[in-house]
């Protein structure tokens, strides 16, 4: 039996960057809460011990001679952890790893095998997220409802844009959220193609660097007839898109699922389906995008698929008991008889 220590994730806002909130969970609490269960239950009907601990990070771990050690939305580079877990770009969508999740997760570091995968399988599933994600307009952060917006050009390309504090952003972009806005939107009035930005819901007035990123935006907008600022669901935005331009978003990996070409500017654990652009291909992106062919689409499609059912643990009703089965597997095989991490 081993002594297993979480460091579980802390459910409330924290950061100087961020307003004064009082004591509120977080918007996704509830799910990080049921991951957690899942994981504590998968170590237990192994016959391992768990001892957890959820408190501010400030708060020194209290791993009481734990001979393994998890943590929540950390990496290796963070702490000298065993393991790592992390909610991933939707809701129910997690992952556990050595080294960490996103771009530093272990099993994404190179292109996986998707050539097994039935095609027609693949489609099947990942329309059904498609149609999921269009009836409930739901996101990982608060949407509005949706709802077909009058104010969106012809023929554009979607650009969400990000949170100068995502972790994706600090350690896997070679370009900050600023200079990305610039990029693309000088391109887009040299080129005549139109672009629509959905700020971060997480960018804030109080942030001097987030004003620097609304501020970069409005000023292309007012400057450009081929730059647009809409504050619309998430979902309607790709849908009517013609193809998403992203640094590292998770909005990038839910375009996939919408059939879009999608565009990435830095790393990110789904680039192996997508177009890696920078300053010197901007040119080559928007052909990505315009002649991104059927073929390219169904293998994006497996890639879901297979993010779903091979990579990562979903805790969706319909979904959860096969994430207990693979779970318990992967722990099984990686603790075996606790002598150490195998």
């Amino acid at each position: 039996m081993c002594k297993v220590f979480i460091r579980e994730f802390y459910p409330y806002p924290t950061g100087d960057a961020v307003p004064p909130t009082g004591i509120r969970l977080v918007g996704s609490a509830e799910k990080w809460f049921k991951f957690e269960t899942l994981l504590k239950c998968c170590l237990l009907g192994l016959g391992h011990q768990c001892i957890g601990q959820m408190d501010h990070p400030s708060i020194a771990d209290r791993t009481r001679d734990a001979s393994i050690r998890i943590y929540a939305h950390k990496t290796k580079r963070d702490v000298a952890g065993d393991f790592f877990y992390k909610q991933m770009h939707m809701p129910d969508l997690f992952t556990l790893d050595h080294l960490g999740w996103g771009a530093d997760h272990s099993e994404l570091q190179a292109d996986p095998l998707l050539s097994d995968i039935d095609t027609s399988k693949a489609e099947q599933f990942v329309e059904s997220l498609k149609h999921r994600l269009l009836e409930t307009g739901c996101s990982k952060l608060a949407q509005p409802a949706r709802g077909s917006p009058d104010s969106l050009p012809d023929d554009y390309i979607f650009v969400p844009t990000q949170t100068p504090r995502d972790y994706v952003q600090i350690h896997h972009s070679p370009i900050s959220v600023v200079s990305f806005v610039d990029l693309v939107s000088n391109w887009a009035s040299e080129a005549g193609q139109n672009v629509v930005f959905k700020l971060h819901p997480g960018l804030y007035h109080t942030s001097e660097v987030d004003r620097r990123i609304i501020e970069a935006v409005a000023r292309h907008c007012a400057e450009s007839c081929r730059v647009f600022c809409v504050n619309a669901n998430v979902h309607d935005l790709i849908s009517n898109a013609t193809g998403v331009f992203t640094i590292n978003s998770g909005v990038g990996f839910e375009s996939l699922i919408h059939g879009k070409p999608v565009v990435t500017f830095g790393n990110c654990d789904y680039k192996w389906v997508t177009f890696a652009a920078g300053a010197n291909r901007m040119d080559e992106a928007r052909q990505y995008v315009q002649k991104y062919t059927e073929e390219q689409r169904q293998r994006a499609n497996r890639f879901v698929y297979h993010y779903f059912f091979r990579h990562a643990y979903s805790i969706e009703n319909g979904e959860s008991e096969s994430s207990r089965e693979r779970l318990t597997a992967f722990l099984r095989r990686r603790l075996g008889a606790c002598g150490g991490v195998n």
